[in-house]
């Protein structure tokens, strides 16, 4: 009888120890809309593309953050309802959806066509039985209520005659709506069901933003025009108004959980607290000079302010000191192009389809975006279209992207200067000790000391690299399914086999 001896394998689990939602969705001259969970302040929401996210400001790149993909379009604008048991979403095509953000499975619950283009804004009543949508209805109306778990109306909305911008309802009893609109008009309904009952027009441009206060006793509107108006909660009659508050377009505004003060962001780079209802600053937060630190958007977690920068990074803000640094959250605003995990340090690199390089510390989870030439003045990207490739030499962060060049940054600064032409798109790359190899349409090119040390041409197409511990033996997939095998020597490739035997493409 033979004797089999079985080994012994030993699997060990594992647990999600980085999690990397994208950055918010921005557009210059456009605010951007983010929502704080009502019974967690911790919990904030924004929209990123097609995907809405919600994620932990406490700890933003935990577990807990998750994305939501149930639209099929560009998301405007999402928020929790009043319970914070749903989440009401919609996008630039003008389809609401309604879901459960308390169950893993993220159930639908509604999709409805509300409005005939983008939807600029959402609220949700106090009793999370209606919702309010603002934006573009075409030849019809520009504010649509619904009750949300049948879709039927609440209300006739008029009164506007251009997009209406932003929109928000009353939370407790007499329920009031107010928006505003591109007309310059701010419009109040009572109800429901809810018609108008009254307009204003203190403002002289673009009414970005309305906010309630947490009591529904005040409501404020700003605007392009640099301009604070606060109204009666339940009238919508004007009370006061302050101008010149900042010197660009206020975005947004946001009050306190205590309602008796309010964030305002601009594209002036500052955000400021100001009391309410005298009107006077308390303090002023300039985020930097470049373009990318204008403030498209803010939120009050409790009495802590958030605000996101054109960049699309999110910064928590120190309450109680003005000129403190802010917790910043870095990240990508598109997809993940490219990847590289540097085994001697832990760092975890990304690449993006919008041309940033980002660095994460895995066992702090800390994230720090790289700074480049490219756009500089906007979000810091290394490269001037997606990164392909990125690999670690020698303390250098070596990345190529479809700008056809090779950028060297520093692991230690997170600066990448200098760029260094291709010749061709790269296709995938592969690396060892000071040795990064990448492969263009037609050629290999080896990168050591930051410079094109050598180059071989080829009449394949790459997709694979991988350079052996030593640094001498370059292995080469294609796309037909053939292995090359090169020794390297200094700069310079020698092809020493060719590999047969795979049915399909080398991919890895």
């Amino acid at each position: 009888m033979s004797e089999f001896t079985q080994a012994a394998v030993t699997i060990t689990s594992s647990s999600l120890s980085l999690n990397l939602p994208p950055l918010p969705t921005t557009s210059r001259g456009k605010n951007i809309v983010l929502s704080i969970h009502p019974k967690d302040p911790d919990k904030i929401i924004y929209a990123s593309g097609k995907y809405v996210v919600v994620r932990s400001l406490k700890e933003p790149y935990g577990k807990e953050s998750f994305v939501y993909r149930g639209h099929n379009s560009t998301v405007t604008v999402a928020k929790f309802s009043s319970n914070g048991n749903y989440i009401a979403s919609a996008d630039e095509t003008g389809k609401l959806r309604v879901w459960a953000s308390n169950t893993p499975e993220k159930k639908s619950k509604l999709e409805i066509q509300v409005l005939g283009g983008p939807v600029s804004d959402l609220a949700w009543d106090g009793e999370s039985k209606k919702i309010v949508v603002c934006g573009d209805g075409g030849s019809s109306f520009h504010l649509r209520c619904i009750i949300w778990d049948t879709g039927n109306n609440a209300g006739e909305f008029i009164g506007h005659n251009k997009r209406a911008t932003t929109v928000d309802y009353r939370q407790q009893r007499p329920f009031r709506i107010m928006s505003g609109s591109e007309d310059m008009k701010t419009v109040f309904y009572a109800g429901p069901p809810f018609k108008r009952d009254s307009d204003t027009t203190s403002h002289s441009n673009y009414v970005n933003c309305v906010r309630y206060s947490p009591d529904g006793e005040m409501i404020v509107s700003v605007g392009s025009d640099k301009k604070i108006v606060l109204y009666e909660g339940k009238t919508g009659v004007v009370q006061n108004s302050w101008e010149n508050v900042h010197a660009g377009s206020i975005y947004s505004v946001s009050w306190s959980s205590c309602g008796t003060k309010i964030l305002t962001t601009s594209a002036d780079k500052t955000a400021k607290v100001i009391q309410m209802p005298s009107g006077e600053v308390e303090g002023t937060y300039t985020l930097g000079e470049k373009l990318g630190d204008f403030v498209v958007g803010g939120v009050m977690s409790g009495s802590t302010p958030c605000v996101v920068t054109l960049s699309g990074k999110i910064h928590i803000l120190n309450a109680s000191d003005f000129s403190a640094s802010p917790t910043t959250i870095n990240g990508h605003q598109g997809s993940v192009s490219s990847m590289f995990l540097d085994k001697s340090t832990g760092t975890l690199y990304t690449g993006s389809s919008d041309g940033t390089v980002a660095a994460w510390e895995a066992g702090t989870r800390e994230g720090k975006n790289f700074t480049g030439g490219t756009n500089a003045d906007l979000n810091g990207a290394v490269h001037g279209g997606a990164v392909t490739t990125i690999n670690v030499a020698d303390g250098n962060v070596i990345t190529s992207g479809w700008d056809d060049t090779i950028r060297v940054g520093s692991a230690a600064t997170g600066s990448s200067d200098g760029a260094i032409g291709l010749g061709g798109q790269p296709k995938c790359s592969g690396s060892s000790g000071s040795v990064v190899v990448i492969a263009t349409k037609d050629s290999l090119k080896v990168v050591s000391g930051g410079s094109i040390a050598g180059e071989l041409e080829i009449s394949y197409t790459a997709q694979a690299i991988a350079v052996n511990v030593a640094g001498d033996i370059v292995v080469v997939g294609d796309s037909a399914n053939k292995i090359h095998i090169y020794s390297l020597s200094g700069g310079d490739l020698a092809e020493s086999n060719v590999v047969d035997g795979h049915t399909g493409a080398i991919h890895r």
